[in-house]
Formats: structure tokens, C-alpha cells, sequence
């Protein structure tokens, strides 16, 4: 695997430019890796935390608690916990139906919903109903990685594993810096452009030819196995 290093020397070298643009070209290789993780749900990408839910915590216990600062959004289906070793899956909602649902010490039960609120520094997770008891809620998440320092001269060796599509799109972005009329081939959704080479790859990321797919109904109308009765404190339920 290139460090960044390599890679932005590569990119420069085919763009046709000078080792001087070096720093520029670092940037925004650090640019396009943000990007990625912002725009494409990426596996290599997942990172999985554990928040601890209590009915002592704020607002009856329904949060807010911290998430991670490089969390970006939750994985489908993946906020889960054990709940006398039956596995519970919350369902998302948005923070303005959150704020509509009833919060008194009554409504206290296993929690079954969340929202996030992605605007806040670090992001903040609720939960509702407020639970009862400690609940270790496992959240799985897409995330961001840390910026790499003067890429130009690093050995560190970037998480975006398809590094001939970051040495062409690098490319590519230099040249459109400078004006090369290349640029638009070089970057575009023709065979050989770096769009192309990337919706190959995400193409295979979402591969499930082998493997059989289900309808998601709404967990808040339609729970585990077609149950319709609400969640009792025994044995919770979604």
C-alpha cells in the first residue's frame, strides 16, 4: 500500500506539475478522504462504541450522552443491547418527533427510539422511552478519521484502501487548479475517470448478489415478529 507521500507525488507527477505544489496537492488529498467518509456509507469506515443509557442520566435518563466527536451517522439497525440476552434494536426518529414524545418518570421503560443531534460538539445521542436501569447500548457508526499531517511527507498510509482511484482523482483536481484541459477526462464518469473507477468500487460495495434481502418495515408500527402489543418491562421489545 503508497503512504501519502507516494500518492501525492504520483498525483503530481501525472498531473505534470512540480514538486512544489506539494503542500497544495496534501490538502486536498486530506479534502477528498473528508469528503468520502461525508458523502458514501463505507464499511471500512464503521466504528462501534458503547454509550452507557441510565435513568439517572439528563431529562429522566433520555439524554442527552455523548457520542464520539468523529461520529457522523448511526449504521442501519445497528444501536442495539441485550436485554435478558434478547437482542433490542432502537429505531431512528428525527429530534423534532423526539421532542414531541412524553418525558415524565411514568414513560420510564426500555428504550426503543433514538435522534441525534449531529449539530452539537461532541454530537449528542436521546433515547426514548428514558430507560429504567443501566442499558450498555452498542452503537455502531459511520465516522470521520483524523486528518493526516503534511501528507506531502508522510509515511502514514491513508484508510481509503482504493488508492489508484485517490491518485487519479488528486490528479485530476490539480489539474483542475491549474487549468490542464485534462482535467474533466481525468476526474469524470468515462472509462479510465476517476468517477468511473468509483462507482465501480461502490458497486461492489453494495454487492449482495449472494445474498438475500428484506423489506424494513417502520420498528415503531411493526416490531419483532409481527407483534403489535407495546413493549413490556419484562421483555422489551422494538
Amino acid at each position: 500500500m503508497d503512504t501519502a507521500s507516494t500518492i501525492v507525488s504520483r498525483a503530481i507527477q501525472i498531473a505534470k506539475l512540480t514538486s512544489g505544489m506539494g503542500p497544495q496537492a496534501g490538502q486536498v488529498l486530506n479534502e477528498i478522504l473528508l469528503e468520502l467518509t461525508y458523502t458514501y456509507d463505507l464499511s471500512i469506515a464503521l466504528s462501534t462504541t458503547t454509550v452507557n443509557l441510565t435513568g439517572s442520566g439528563p431529562n429522566n435518563g433520555a439524554g442527552p450522552y455523548s457520542l464520539p466527536a468523529n461520529y457522523l451517522r448511526g449504521a442501519s439497525r445497528d444501536l442495539t443491547y441485550l436485554l435478558n440476552g434478547l437482542p433490542q434494536m432502537l429505531t431512528q426518529i428525527t429530534l423534532a418527533e423526539f421532542d414531541l414524545l412524553v418525558n415524565v418518570t411514568a414513560a420510564a421503560n426500555y428504550p426503543n427510539q433514538y435522534a441525534t443531534d449531529v449539530s452539537q460538539s461532541p454530537p449528542q445521542l436521546f433515547v426514548y422511552p428514558p430507560p429504567t436501569a443501566l442499558i450498555p447500548l452498542q452503537v455502531r457508526y459511520y465516522g470521520t478519521f483524523p486528518e493526516i499531517t503534511m501528507p506531502e511527507t508522510s509515511s502514514t498510509i491513508p484508510w481509503f484502501p482504493f488508492q489508484t482511484y485517490l491518485i487519479k482523482r488528486l490528479a485530476g483536481e490539480l489539474m483542475a487548479i491549474t487549468g490542464d484541459p485534462r482535467a474533466d477526462a481525468t476526474l469524470g464518469d468515462t472509462p479510465g475517470g476517476a468517477e468511473h473507477m468509483l462507482r465501480k468500487y461502490l458497486n461492489l460495495q453494495g454487492d449482495r448478489e449472494d445474498t438475500s434481502s428484506m423489506v424494513r418495515l417502520d420498528g415503531r408500527f411493526f416490531g419483532r415478529g409481527g407483534q403489535t402489543f407495546p413493549p413490556s418491562k419484562v421483555t422489551g421489545g422494538v
